[in-house]
């Protein structure tokens, strides 16, 4: 199947966010944590199965800062300055 025809979960995912009132960086961000679980072929218990979408999407609408740092903290979790640097930022210092 050619790269432009495929329907990927992640960018349905990402677009339903959007339409859902998810702002850009947010869906941007969750789109990549999806994305990132199945290539990299995460454990199950890790943030990111395609199961996950309608729980990530009611946490963006009900929790967007706190969705923001916890998929931050899980696309980079050895970067520890941006990690601080978002927990500033969303003022959770």
């Amino acid at each position: 199947m050619n790269k432009a025809a495929q329907n990927d979960y992640w960018d349905e995912w990402q677009r339903e966010a959007l339409a859902a009132g998810v702002k850009a960086p947010l869906a941007k961000l969750g789109m990549e944590v999806l994305r990132a679980h199945r290539k990299n072929r995460w454990p199950k218990h890790f943030l990111g199965r395609m199961e996950d979408g309608p729980v990530m999407l009611a946490m963006c609408l009900d929790e967007p800062d706190e969705s923001e740092l916890l998929f931050i903290e899980n696309l980079y979790p050895y970067d520890a300055k941006l990690i601080a640097a978002t927990k500033k930022r969303l003022c959770f210092d």
